[in-house]
Formats: structure tokens, sequence, C-alpha cells
């Protein structure tokens, strides 16, 4: 565990530095993984990674890249809005002082 936590604190201050995580065994004792918990100020986050991609992580780069991949999507899932999903309220962008309602006025003949 020590060592996939080493990993996995050099991968995650790479990507942000004020994330805190923690490890813990996974939940499903037959299948070998760990749940990975993110926290930064009130907001949370988890994923689970399973152990042999952690172990491959640390000799093939594609895998290591999988992994931080993951932790990244992790981080910003945590700093996403969530809304009420069956909400009626239609969400309109903001008008940008009028520019959607101006038409410049036609000029007759332009100058030659």
């Amino acid at each position: 565990m020590n060592e996939i936590e080493e990993v996995l604190n050099t991968m995650m201050r790479g990507i942000d530095k004020k994330t805190a995580l923690t490890i813990e065994p996974g939940p499903d004792a037959n299948v070998p993984a760990v749940m990975v918990r993110l926290r930064c100020l009130k907001r949370t986050g988890s994923l689970q990674l399973t152990e042999a991609d952690l172990f491959a992580a640390q000799t093939d780069l594609m895998r290591r890249n999988r992994v931080r991949t993951a932790l990244k999507r992790a981080r910003d899932r945590m700093w996403e809005e969530t809304t009420y999903i069956f909400s009626t309220k239609v969400d309109r962008q903001k008008a940008s002082q009028g520019a959607n309602w101006f038409h410049p006025s036609q000029r007759g003949r332009g100058r030659r």
C-alpha cells in the first residue's frame, strides 16, 4: 500500500497540490482494487482503481497516463455543480447588452 500511495501522491501533486488523497482497500475482497478518496476544501470525490493498473503504472507510461487521467477526471467532477435532474426551469443565457437585438441601419451607397 505504501508504494501505491507514493505513486498516487506524486501524480496528484502534479495535478493539484491542494487536493489531499487517502487510499483504502477496495470494497470487494475478490477483486484486488483500491478506493481513492479525494478532498479539497469542502468538496470530495472518489474513484476505484485496480491494483494491476497501479503496479503497471510504475513501469508503463500508457497505463500511468490512464491512471493520471482518471485522477484528473475525478478531481474535475468534484468542482462540477450538480443540479436537480428533473428541473422544469429553462436555463437561458444572459443577453450581452442587447447585442442580439442590434441591427445596424442600412447606409445607402458606400463611398468610392
